[in-house]
């Protein structure tokens, strides 16, 4: 039974076969269409990815046009708006037909165009305060953040259905694959002709696929390019800066240095024939090198890289101990006000440069009051909350001590209160300031971890307030440190550290005119060897850059050497030695280079004569 049966199918082997072949025929021909319906769908997914992103991109290009416009106010940078403007309709329409199978999709199309035109209109009404009323306007329009939270909402919902296409598209690329796999194993039991037709058309199919994949990676890296280039546009204000910046320094520095060269140059002459003369051209030389001097510390002042040596104080004591000084200052044609606020909180800065921020907003006031008028200087307790610190970024909010300075001059334009701060601009003839004054406040207040705001209106005057942060400080703390009677002179041992021939011997001979004794040396391991010698020395004096050893290395050696041993240190400009975050180390005693003859004695006197704690 068993062998008839095995010989009847052998005999049918060939029909067995033929079954078989036509079968996978079959198979194979259903797979295919079925991975063809896979590719058109997969294909599909793409290309609503592709509308999303040109939509998306067209957005952005709006964006970046309008924004352009209201930096430059040129009507040029509206081309890339008024291009996606026209483009825009025609997108969606587009996006909105091949979501039409996707009821989800569909539904966030239809969500999402509503904001779309929301956003337009709005650039539009950015654009006419801009062309109509001016930058300002413009800029208030921007900052009440419509924009921004349109184009955040429709961000998100862009990613949104993004995240939704890139689901399918790999469910529907991984029903491909699968399918795939096993077209492949049906045309390997199939005849090779069948196998090599299938597999030039799958091939053809992949590659289109892989073609809109890299379209739509392409328009990715478009979308990253437009984003830096927005970058860039927020830094073309920063670059006008800079510019006046640099052209200040190389002018006001070419002007001092005549005057410096000029004025030594004709002493000399005047001294080689007689002495006759040569006192006026070396005081204008010394006028010349102290303006030079000044520039520089405002230049650092306003870079926010001055040393300062902050101290806790009272606000209402230090402006009425300065108010003589004001009134001398701005003279008598002008009624100087003062008021103090009650129960004012402590604030801890640096009382030297506060003084100058104040009479430089006081000198100000004056040119602003030709014909007279009335300065008001005031104090009170202030808080700016969180919402005034999300308007002003870069402003923590909290407890600040106000000092306003109030005038009733004749007030800025909006224009010109917009660049009230920068760098050399200055509205007064050029004879009569450099550009510095604001900027030096400006970057004092700033780096004092404090703001500062100006009010300004045409024809009734200006408000400048500067808020300095609150100190959290017990009362003795606040007391000013009293370092006794200054002479200026003595007879006490400095050792003068200083790598640079020339100004050691300049301040050698200073020293020494003074009356003081010195004991020279070219630097670290020269003085260091002077201490191991055994000479009496009171005061150590160095300069903070020099090489092999720095000055700070220098002091903290030689005061294992000498523990009582006084230190007073002197740079034209220092950033980690002794400075940290802008500030004085505690305890450390600095003169900034270059200096007087009376500042470098009355600070030799202060350090001799410090108290030990």
């Amino acid at each position: 039974m068993l062998s008839r049966a095995l010989n009847g199918l052998k005999a049918r082997v060939p029909e067995v076969a033929c079954g078989v072949l036509l079968l996978i025929l079959a198979m194979t021909v259903w797979l295919g269409a079925r991975y063809f319906d896979q590719a058109r769908w997969v294909h599909h997914t793409l290309e609503v990815e592709t509308a999303l992103s040109e939509t998306w991109a067209l957005l952005q290009d709006s964006e970046i046009g309008q924004r352009s416009y209201v930096l430059t106010g040129e009507d040029s940078f509206l081309e890339p708006f008024n291009e996606a403007k026209v483009k825009l309709p025609d997108a969606l329409d587009r996006l909105r037909r091949l979501v039409s199978d996707n009821a989800e999709q569909d539904q966030a199309v239809e969500a999402v165009i509503p904001l779309i035109g929301r956003r337009v209109a709005f650039a539009d009404e950015t654009i006419a305060a801009r062309r109509q009323q001016g930058f300002e306007a413009a800029r208030d329009k921007v900052l009440e953040r419509v924009g921004l939270n349109l184009m955040e909402e429709i961000d998100s919902r862009f990613e949104t259905m993004r995240k939704s296409e890139q689901l399918l598209l790999a469910a529907r690329e991984a029903a491909a694959q699968s399918t795939v796999t096993v077209l492949t194993l049906a045309l390997g039991l199939a005849f090779f002709g069948t196998i090599g037709a299938l597999a030039t058309w799958i091939v053809n199919a992949r590659r289109s696929t892989a073609e809109l994949a890299a379209a739509n990676l392409s328009l990715k890296q478009q979308i990253a390019e437009r984003e830096a280039a927005e970058d860039q546009i927020r830094q073309m204000h920063k670059a006008e800066a800079i510019g006046n910046l640099t052209g200040g320094i190389a002018h006001d520095f070419n002007n001092m240095l005549a005057v410096v060269i000029s004025g030594i140059g004709l002493a000399q002459k005047r001294l080689a024939r007689s002495q006759e003369g040569a006192e006026e051209f070396l005081v204008g030389a010394l006028d010349g090198a102290n303006r030079a001097a000044t520039l520089v510390k405002r230049l650092l002042a306003f870079s926010r890289q001055q040393p300062l040596a902050p101290k806790p104080m009272d606000a209402n004591r230090f402006v009425a101990g300065i108010s003589e000084l004001i009134t001398r200052a701005i003279g008598e044609s002008i009624n100087v006000e003062t008021i103090l606020g009650g129960g004012l909180w402590t604030t801890q800065a640096d009382p030297v440069q506060l003084e100058n921020a104040i009479l430089n907003l006081c000198v100000n006031a004056r040119d602003a009051m030709p014909d007279g008028g009335r300065l008001t200087i005031e104090t009170a307790n202030c808080h700016l909350d969180d919402r005034y610190s999300r308007i002003h970024p870069g402003v923590p909010a909290g407890q600040y001590v106000l000092i306003a300075v109030t005038d009733t001059g004749t007030g800025m334009t909006p224009e010109v209160m917009s660049k009230a701060f920068d760098p050399f601009f200055t509205t007064k003839d050029q004879t009569k300031g450099t550009g510095l004054g604001l900027s030096q406040v400006y970057g004092f207040v700033k780096q004092s971890g404090g703001h500062v705001k100006v009010y300004s209106e045409i024809g009734q005057g200006t408000t400048v307030k500067i808020y300095l942060p609150r100190h959290y400080a017990a009362e003795a703390a606040r007391a000013e440190a009293d370092f006794g009677p200054v002479e200026f002179g003595g007879k006490e041992t400095v050792l003068l550290v200083e790598d640079e021939q020339r100004v050691l011997e300049l301040t050698a001979e200073s020293l020494r005119e003074l009356g003081y004794t010195v004991i020279e040396a070219r630097g670290g391991r020269e003085a260091l060897e002077q201490l191991k010698g055994g000479r009496q020395v009171d005061l150590l004096l160095t300069d903070i850059v020099m090489p092999e050893m720095n000055g700070r290395k220098l002091a903290d050696t030689a005061l294992e050497l000498r523990p009582g041993l006084k230190v007073m240190f002197m740079t034209g400009f220092t950033k980690n030695a002794v400075v940290h975050n802008g500030v004085l180390d505690h305890g450390v005693h600095f003169l900034a280079k270059p200096f007087s003859l009376e500042e470098l004695s009355k600070k030799i006197r202060e350090v001799l004569e410090t108290r030990r704690a």
